[in-house]
């Protein structure tokens, strides 16, 4: 632990450049397969949010591309303290953009906001063992932990956005439909369900580093993957996301756009309701289904060279627990799986409902169709439902919650940008967690042991420990882990992110 005693870093702003006037430049188009549900960075956890939040609110930490290595942001010092201590600096000079000098003060009250249970915060897991705020001056505060939390600092780069303490007057709807940040944009306009337009903030504190950047950008949300590329093809967006890899030959055959293909985070799996009974609640159920979904021939079929095999839960990019020994999960097995479900009781199978988004994932839509195929041949009739995400939304928190009591599951991503292997196991898997469909004590024991164990190597061991039993217990099902791809105009220059995220300041019109 000695090596979380010292200052993991100080003043090195990234993109830090010499001065130079500023000269904001056209308009760049985003489409995208949603939209935010909010635009308050405390009360969601979804990845759309997650991407957009940043462009309207500073995190104090930022992320290297590619790496996920740590650097200032808003916060231009940090130094742990103890095992249960952090300090951070903020940056000189850094403003809201209404003028609005950023402060300690400003970073308690952010952050107090997502216990606050008139929020109805869904990140609430996330910092549950964060235990006080301490104001020390205006530019310098210390986070005190209830436990050792060596994924603090990749929490508060994900999830730590700084508001305007002035938001303390207004009404929750109008927070989630405007900005009240220091980061590099203003929500402008928002037009539900269509397009959401920002402006340059012209009191970012690092606007000298990235002149070229965008003075508007505009975020379509256009559902359907075909749409999307026929949208780019006319010159009518920038930049689209989730490529399905049938399309991917069309766009680079043409000389005005380009395909950017990085390794991601996100994993695409099937989930399991069990928290409230029913056929799921049977782990041989679930292993049934685990053998009868041929993950292989998924990620053959529908997403190509895009996407790999992949046998845990956790990413390579999180700051500890990702194992280079789990290398098997349920290889496909139809006589395994049949056994099992002739075990558990249910020989004759059952109903069920299985539902997925429409364009939110790569073939998503498609792929659950598939396991409709799949899981029919052991019995299970569960005709694939795609929705919207709002609707998606819904009926998980209906089974999450036993407002819905019949046989549900569901195929979706998770992705973790955060590298914070908590927001993983605690958001999947946890009593608690916001896309759980869970609530094993045990389970929760054991997260909670492992998060809270100073010692790097072993942490690593309890997180390892953690991955075995959820694959012994067959909590959900990992299809495979994605790459990002993403179809770009040769007019813009632009830097693809690993962890999902789209920095607008890495943007610029040639």
């Amino acid at each position: 632990m000695r090596k979380w005693l010292i200052i993991l870093f100080a003043v090195a702003l990234v993109g830090l450049a010499a001065p130079r006037a500023e000269a904001f430049k056209g308009t760049v188009t985003v489409a995208l397969s949603g939209e935010p549900l909010s635009m308050d960075p405390h009360i969601q956890s979804e990845f759309i949010g997650t991407m957009i939040w940043p462009w309207g609110y500073d995190n104090l930490l930022y992320a290297e591309p590619g790496t996920g290595k740590l650097q200032p942001w808003l916060a231009e010092k940090m130094e742990r303290l103890s095992a249960q201590a952090f300090k951070f600096t903020l940056r000189a000079g850094a403003k809201f953009n209404d003028g609005t000098p950023v402060n300690s003060a400003a970073v308690k009250y952010s952050l107090g906001r997502i216990a606050d249970p008139k929020i109805k915060s869904r990140l609430i897991p996330y910092f549950k063992d964060i235990k006080e705020i301490e104001v020390v001056d205006d530019r310098t505060f210390i986070v005190h932990t209830t436990v050792p939390m060596n994924g603090l600092p990749n929490l508060l780069r994900r999830w730590g956005h700084v508001m305007n303490p002035k938001t303390k007057e207004m009404d929750l709807p109008t927070i989630s439909r405007s900005t009240h940040g220091s980061g590099p944009y203003v929500l402008k306009s928002w037009t539900k369900g269509q397009k959401m337009v920002f402006e340059a903030n012209p009191l970012w504190w690092n606007n000298k580093a990235y002149p070229n950047r965008p003075q508007t950008l505009v975020l379509r949300r256009i559902q359907e993957h075909a749409t999307r590329v026929k949208s780019l093809q006319a010159g009518e967006v920038d930049i689209i996301t989730a490529i399905p890899a049938h399309f991917v030959p069309q766009i680079k055959a043409d000389p005005k756009l380009d395909v950017v293909n990085v390794p991601a985070v996100r994993i695409l799996y099937v989930g399991f309701f069990t928290a409230h009974g029913g056929p799921f609640a049977d782990v041989k159920v679930r292993q049934a289904v685990n053998y009868a979904v041929d993950a292989e021939s998924i990620r053959k079929t529908f997403l190509g060279g895009f996407a790999e095999p992949y046998f845990q839960m956790l990413h390579p990019w999180v700051y500890s627990g990702y194992s280079k020994k789990m290398t098997s999960w349920y290889p496909y097995d139809l006589g395994k799986a049949k056994q099992l479900m002739k075990e558990a009781g249910f020989e004759k199978g059952f109903k069920a409902h299985l539902f997925t988004t429409v364009g939110r994932y790569p073939s998503d839509k498609e792929t659950c169709e598939a396991i409709t195929g799949m899981v029919k041949k052991i019995g299970i009739d569960a005709p694939c439902n795609p929705v919207n995400f709002p609707l998606y939304r819904q009926t998980f928190t209906a089974f999450q919650t036993g407002k819905r009591k019949d046989p549900g599951f569901y195929y979706q991503g998770f992705g973790n940008g955060a590298g914070d292997t908590s927001v993983s196991l605690r958001g999947m898997g946890a009593c608690k967690g916001a896309w759980s469909p869970h609530c094993f004590k045990e389970y929760d024991a054991m997260v909670d042991k492992a998060i809270a164990t100073a010692d790097v190597e072993e942490q690593q061991a309890a997180f390892e420990k953690v991955s075995q039993w959820m694959r012994d217990n067959a909590t959900h099902k990992p299809v495979t882990k994605v790459h990002d791809v993403f179809g770009v105009n040769k007019r813009v220059n632009f830097i693809a992110r690993h962890d999902e995220g789209l920095d607008p300041w890495d943007i610029a019109v040639k």
